[in-house]
């Protein structure tokens, strides 16, 4: 006891000595100057459990306050449908006011004369108020951007109405007011810096093309005016950042030029090269807005360029000189957005104007040779290119769209297109589709998303997609098969690939072939060899082929019975199913290996290769090899089962023998059969009486 005591009081002074020194090093951490305290001597006291809460801590310790990180700004659902309620009003307001003079208009009460002006008195009354509320400051900066707004809507709309339905106004004047009108939009859009706004003025000047092209203008002219507005537009995107003013005006604004050019066939060549204008002034505002990794931005760019493409292509489809000369113009615009991005270093820009540069590439190949199989072949690049980006980057948008687009597109290659002539591009396309399947593989088990711990998925994309690739490799040999194997050939090359692609699948490691894989192979494998049971007429040409392949069945059986006996790569493989089930393959694989040794000599006896009475005798004995070999594998490791089934078969034998067999041979075969059949059955019992003796 005294021991214990001197014991406990050693402890307590050594937590009183490490309490004092963590209260010194925490005041010189803090630069405090305490006085220094004498420490008590050391009673011999019981000893109290000790408590860290009630340390003293110094007042003088000043505990040093994080700045709070600023969050973003985040509206809630109530205050965006508050915002947004001054523009629908105002939407309504013009609407109402529209309706309200033309039911004037109808009864009569108005000239159009009347009716314009007050279009026009209305417009700058808008615009007037807004000043007024801004300048008294009165109400709220929404409302005022919302009249701002209304003012353009109204004046755009009285302008187009003057000149084309009510014809007060001459063309030339009503050209002058809009592009009065134009300019206060750009105007106040630059000095109020209102996204929504800006985007309202694009829109609404990008009505103006329709009124040239009804004032019979030069198509030149259009497509200029729609290049000089965007381009003007860009100084208020880029002051304000306005990224989605930015798609937006880019959008109408290709739109527009696709439109005019409808309606001047001859100057398919000039806004061919007016759309790559505008999409060069895209292209500088996106590349100076982007903010890096910003996967929505990424794929509506990729969404942008591969649409503008495609628009080229069919504007100047019938120009094969200007469609190649816009095309390499355009790959060297998407070039050069790729050497910037590269200097940046921005990883998600670099693979996606890569992926668009190597596109634009493959488009200028195609225009040597054209052809619809070609055309087809850039479609599928087109969409893996741009699923691989989305995968790597996790842009979802992008990659439901791709990955819908890739699989149609695969799809119709690979259940339409033949492989028939082997140098045809429809055999390359379906080449090429499949290995795109296998490189999107590895891509996805690469970039896949972390898993997450609350969702419990049934199943994997390592589960499925091998499945996939597999059937799609079947699928491909069947079309060699038919297309290039002699007619009493065909089927056996397929048959004979899912024999050795159902080994292959066991040897490889679960982690590759997935969880279903293994047991879609062996269903595949399993309906094979049933065919091949209830198949027995072939092809005179083809009867060694056709035995060859029931033989090479036949034999990866019994490999995989062997390799599930000697622990190896299979068992290996699939430790938990063979460990539990060995037996019962075991079993299960003699019975079978009967019948396929009936079946064998059935098409040996069908087609004259073996005579009736050889076919008799050959599975007599085949049925007393079995049996022995069970009752060998039973012995080496007890198995109780299979010893039966053993014993089965030999009674099996011995009934066929005496009440089948005789009656089918003649002496001589049946005084042979019997004295070998007698022989191994001597040895048999003298083994198994022997090792019963033993034990």
């Amino acid at each position: 006891m005294e021991r214990d005591t001197e014991m406990l009081e050693r402890i307590a002074a050594l937590e009183q000595e490490v309490r004092s020194l963590k209260t010194e090093v925490q005041q010189l951490k803090q630069h405090v100057k305490i006085e220094q305290v004498e420490v008590a001597p050391v009673k011999k006291e019981p000893v109290k459990p000790f408590d860290r809460k009630k340390l003293p801590v110094p007042d003088t310790v000043a505990v040093p306050k994080e700045d709070p990180i600023p969050k973003k700004e985040k509206r809630s659902l109530e205050e965006l449908f508050t915002r947004a309620l001054p523009r629908i009003f105002t939407v309504i307001l013009v609407l109402g006011v529209l309706w309200g003079l033309k039911l004037v208009s109808d009864y009569g009460f108005l000239s159009d004369s009347i009716k314009i002006i007050a279009g026009f008195v209305l417009s700058i009354g808008l615009g007037a108020c807004a000043y007024y509320m801004e300048k008294k400051k009165k109400g709220s900066r929404v409302v005022a951007l919302s009249l701002y707004g209304g003012a353009f809507i109204v004046g755009i709309l009285t302008t187009a109405a003057g000149a084309i339905l009510y014809d007060v106004l001459s063309l030339y004047v009503a050209l002058v007011f809009a592009l009065i009108y134009i300019v206060y939009g750009v105007f106040i859009s630059y000095v109020k810096g209102n996204e929504a706004l800006t985007a309202l003025v694009v829109f609404t000047s990008l009505l103006l093309p329709y009124l040239l092209e009804y004032m019979q203008f030069s198509g030149v002219i259009i497509g200029i005016f729609v290049v000089l507005l965007f381009a003007v537009v860009q100084v208020v995107i880029l002051k304000h950042t306005q990224r989605r003013a930015l798609y937006i005006g880019t959008a109408f604004s290709v739109l527009a030029l696709a439109v005019v050019s409808i309606f001047h066939d001859e100057r398919l060549v000039f806004f061919a090269f007016a759309i790559i204008a505008v999409f060069s002034l895209f292209l500088l505002s996106f590349l100076r807005l982007y903010s890096s990794n910003s996967k929505l931005h990424a794929s509506l760019l990729f969404t942008f360029t591969v649409i503008i493409l495609s628009l080229i292509n069919g504007i100047l489809s019938q120009e094969e000189t200007p469609l190649l000369i816009a095309l390499v113009l355009f790959f060297a615009i998407v070039a050069g957005a790729l050497y910037i991005v590269f200097k940046r270093a921005d990883r998600l820009m670099i693979d996606m104007f890569g992926t668009l540069s190597a596109i634009v590439l493959l488009n200028i190949i195609t225009q040597l040779n054209i052809s619809s199989e070609m055309s087809l072949l850039l479609m599928i690049v087109v969409a893996f290119g741009g699923m691989v980006v989305a995968v790597k980057h996790a842009i979802l948008f992008m990659k439901w769209v791709k990955g819908i687009t890739f699989s149609v597109l695969a799809f119709f290659v690979l259940m339409f297109y033949e492989v028939e002539p082997f140098s045809s591009l429809k055999h390359l396309n379906i080449v090429l589709v499949i290995a795109m399947l296998v490189v999107l593989y590895k891509v996805l088990l690469q970039y896949k998303a972390a898993p997450v711990e609350e969702k419990k998925r049934l199943f994997k994309l390592e589960d499925i997609y091998p499945c996939l690739l597999y059937l799609v490799a079947l699928l491909y040999v069947w079309k060699l098969d038919w297309a290039y194997m002699p007619q009493h050939y065909t089927t056996f090359l397929a048959f004979s690939v899912i024999a050795f692609a159902f080994a292959a699948v066991l040897v490889i490691k679960r982690g590759i072939v997935g969880k279903f894989l293994p047991w879609l192979a062996t269903g595949v494998y399993g309906f094979a060899g049933l065919v091949l049971l209830s198949t027995v007429w072939v092809d005179d040409q083809a009867v060694l082929v056709a035995i060859i392949v029931r033989i090479l069945y036949f034999a990866i059986l019994w490999a995989i019975v062997a390799d599930a006996w000697e622990q190896g790569w299979i068992y290996k493989n699939y430790k938990t199913f063979f460990s539990q089930n060995t037996e019962k393959l075991t079993i299960a694989s003699m019975i079978i290996s009967i019948i396929w040794i009936f079946s064998i000599t059935n098409f040996m006896n069908f087609h004259d290769l073996i005579n009736w009475s050889s076919a008799v005798i050959l599975n007599t004995v085949f049925i007393f090899i079995i049996a022995c070999f069970s009752l060998f594998l039973a012995a080496k490791r007890s198995y109780s089962n299979l010893k039966m089934v053993g014993i089965g078969l030999l009674f099996f034998g011995i009934i066929k023998m005496i009440f089948f067999d005789l009656s089918e041979l003649d002496i001589l075969i049946r005084s042979i059969s019997f004295i070998i059949i007698g022989a191994i059955g001597l040895v048999i019992s003298n083994k198994l009486l022997g090792k019963g003796k033993d034990e």
